[in-house]
């Protein structure tokens, strides 16, 4: 078993596609870490119950020390409020923010789990990471250039982020990641690879980053860090 540090996944079990708490999991073990799952929602999107939510959080803080949490899918606001509670208490300084908002063009969360999520977790939070395909929903604004993208990266962090992640926006055939780190501003681009499109890999992007901060990197190279490891996913077609 990997020695590794422990890092929390709170998502769906299976959101469809790839994702959720198993795809996480997979994630942390290929980068030597030990995954604590927490269940939020049941293959469908109906919450599960809060009881049974507030139980799963207090058995992973007897797991041991927590090196990072990665924050998938969630709904309803009690289900935010308590998810940050706990984050406020067992992993302060290491977490990510991730959680899906559409599929396809058809919100995944409604207004007041939106509202609750930047109202709750974006401030514990060591970093929000979003889509670009996402911006447009999240930040309610075109972003067709990288100022516009910067932009709405500072408009997120102005929402309570105290660092965005971008990931995904393609440019004239390269793929940038955009880090806005308390105002410092990191592009990382790379070449974009032509494969069939492989579910899930935004989900992975998070997880990937969750893992190279619990391993203790800082910010911006866990970033880096995450965009090779996306990259390698991409070649290796899973």
């Amino acid at each position: 078993m990997s020695a590794g540090p422990l890092v929390v996944s709170a998502h769906a079990l299976d959101t469809g596609g790839g994702d959720g708490l198993v795809a996480d999991a997979a994630v942390f073990a290929e980068l030597d870490c030990r995954a604590v799952c927490v269940a939020t929602s049941v293959v469908s999107r109906e919450p599960l119950p809060l009881e049974v939510l507030a139980r799963q959080l207090e058995a992973v803080q007897l797991v041991g020390p927590l090196g990072a949490a990665r924050i998938g899918f969630v709904n309803g606001a009690t289900q935010v409020e308590l998810i940050a509670g706990f984050v406020r208490r067992a992993v302060p300084t290491t977490t990510v923010v991730a959680s899906p908002v559409r599929e396809g063009t058809s919100p995944l969360l409604d207004t007041e789990t939106q509202e609750a999520i930047r109202r709750h977790l974006y401030p514990v939070a060591r970093v929000v990471v979003v889509r670009a395909a996402d911006l447009a929903f999240l930040a309610d604004r075109t972003v067709d250039d990288l100022d516009a993208l910067r932009g709405a990266a500072l408009q997120l962090r102005e929402q309570g982020a105290r660092a965005v992640v971008v990931a995904g926006r393609v440019v004239r055939g390269r793929v940038i990641d955009l880090l806005d780190d308390d105002g410092q501003v990191v592009l990382l681009d790379t070449a974009r690879i032509q494969v069939p499109r492989i579910p899930g890999l935004a989900g992975a992007y998070a997880a990937a980053l969750a893992a190279h901060l619990a391993r203790g990197l800082a910010l911006s190279t866990a970033v880096e860090a995450a965009q090779r490891y996306i990259g390698f996913r991409l070649v290796r077609g899973r």
